[in-house]
């Protein structure tokens, strides 16, 4: 640490005390899940760091007949998609939600995790009944890895909630901090990736313990992170129909779609993000918003919903869930009553429409 470090910024809140149903860590989140019958709870991989990832999954799982390609590409360019899908549709979808890509971007996994007791029970942990969520929920699979990055996780254990926290301080926990005692800044800090953990003061929790930002890890390369290959064979294993990669910030909910998926596809997830923000706005959430803009923010980059889409064929959403640190909602519950509205909705979506759109048949 230099001799005249620049002082750190505090929290301006206490991000260590939270209610006790809002399920954070990783010891306490495998616990929940082990505790809820008819979930099966596995590890499907290990981080950077040698910490186990986990997901769960309630619901049946229908495998289709008929497949013959391993390659979803391979099976378009013969001319019929069902070559790797298999032949029909399913009767119960999967969904496959990721979470925490970024390891304190928490509050869509406290989300699903409430969902899946609702699955479960009918039920939230505040003992609210949830009836119709139940009953559109349970026409799906649903699938949970509540923290890809467990590293992430882990480097702020005792961090547990953002809602008025100090903006420096959110920024310094989640990009880092470097020798001479500056914060990294979003978008800036995606310039050095991966960032070398021994080059900087704090390293953030958006990082894994080799200081890769996950969402832009190399998928395909020999050299990708093991919580990247960890994911892509699950997808490979599960084939969902839709993945719901969850993010936090100020609640844009559903986010533009990204560059490398078909046309198709970008209108389905313009579609869902419209339905989903309409749902907020009907409810009274002071977060109902759809994309401003018809791609991703960077433009044409390739991004990890890119790469689920390519491993599998699902239908992948970025969804932004809000946290509180920058404004509305301010409370613990608010986060999670959107949470819930969004997964209700995306499950909604499914039973009316089918997540997956048909691909067009070549034309030779």
């Amino acid at each position: 640490m230099p001799d005249k470090a620049k002082p750190l910024p505090t929290p301006g809140m206490d991000p260590t005390s939270a209610p006790p149903w809002w399920l954070t860590k990783p010891k306490e989140i495998r616990a929940f899940l082990e505790s809820l019958a008819g979930v099966k709870v596995e590890e499907i991989g290990h981080t950077a760091g040698g910490r186990p990832i986990v997901a769960a999954a309630w619901g049946e799982r229908e495998d289709l007949p008929g497949r013959s390609s391993a390659s979803l590409a391979s099976a378009l360019s013969g001319g019929d998609a069902t070559a790797f899908y298999g032949k029909g549709e399913r009767k119960r979808q999967s969904i496959l939600f990721v979470g925490a890509a970024h390891g304190t971007e928490w509050d869509g996994t406290v989300a699903a995790l409430h969902y899946l007791n609702i699955l479960v029970t009918g039920r939230d942990l505040l003992g609210r009944e949830w009836p119709k969520m139940a009953e559109n929920g349970r026409r799906h699979r649903f699938v949970l890895i509540p923290i890809l990055n467990v590293d992430g996780r882990e480097r702020a254990l005792d961090h547990v909630h953002w809602i008025n926290c100090d903006p420096d301080y959110f920024m310094m926990m989640s990009q880092g901090l470097t020798r001479d005692g500056t914060i990294l800044t979003w978008p800036s800090a995606k310039l050095t990736c991966p960032i070398p953990p021994d080059s900087v003061r704090i390293l953030g929790t958006y990082y894994n313990d080799a200081g890769m930002n996950l969402v832009y890890d190399a998928p395909f390369a020999t050299d990708c992170q093991p919580e990247t290959d960890a994911l892509l064979r699950l997808c490979r294993r599960e084939m969902p129909d839709c993945i719901v990669l969850s993010h936090s910030n100020n609640g844009s909910l559903v986010d533009a779609p990204s560059a490398f998926i078909p046309t198709h596809y970008k209108q389905k997830v313009h579609q869902l993000a419209a339905c989903v923000g309409m749902r907020c706005y009907k409810d009274g959430f002071p977060k109902r918003e759809m994309p401003r803009r018809p791609t991703f923010y960077a433009g044409e980059v390739f991004y990890q919903s890119d790469a689920v889409y390519h491993a599998c064929g699902g239908l992948p959403l970025t969804v932004e869930f809000p946290c509180g640190w920058q404004n509305l909602p301010d409370s613990h519950q608010g986060i999670l009553d959107i949470g819930l509205a969004v997964l209700d909705e995306i499950a909604l979506f499914g039973v009316a429409y089918r997540f997956r759109p048909k691909d067009p048949a070549a034309k030779f």
